[in-house]
């Protein structure tokens, strides 16, 4: 699979509808059925859309969902200072006792993904790159 993973980082994003990111979490979440949960905040950390499986086991509650989007949202402004070094990062992956956390940061907004341990991580963040360099990242 080859694909411009700078691309990602590098180019503006386009401007689309509430109902549009809802569609492409849809998306994300349909890939697989280890996906939990997929969410687009903003460099804030304010969820601005999301889709979840139905029928799991809800691991945090919403307000603690709320704090860890800031965090998250605040981490990968602090990863940004070092770009210039060591280039932007694509995504990152955090490794849970419960799940995997799968972060990909985009100029303004970040993608959040949590999934069930066993879920193959060494392909489906590529897969999600390609996605997001096709769907959401505008070419200039």
């Amino acid at each position: 699979m080859e694909f411009d993973m700078q691309s990602v980082q590098n180019t503006s994003q386009k401007n689309f509808s509430q109902e549009r990111l809802e569609s492409f979490c849809n998306e994300i979440l349909n890939l697989d059925p280890k996906i939990r949960f997929v969410g687009i905040i903003t460099d804030k950390g304010k969820l601005l859309a999301e889709n979840k499986r139905k029928g799991l086991k809800v691991f945090i509650d919403p307000k603690d969902l709320e704090i860890l989007l800031m965090e998250t949202a605040l981490g990968v402004r602090m990863r940004r200072v070092h770009d210039d070094q060591l280039g932007p990062v694509n995504f990152t992956i955090s490794y849970g006792q419960n799940s995997i956390s799968i972060i990909f940061p985009l100029e303004t907004q970040m993608l959040c993904i949590t999934a069930e341990k066993d879920l193959d991580f060494l392909k489906i963040p590529f897969f999600i790159l390609k996605l997001l360099e096709e769907k959401i990242v505008k070419k200039d």
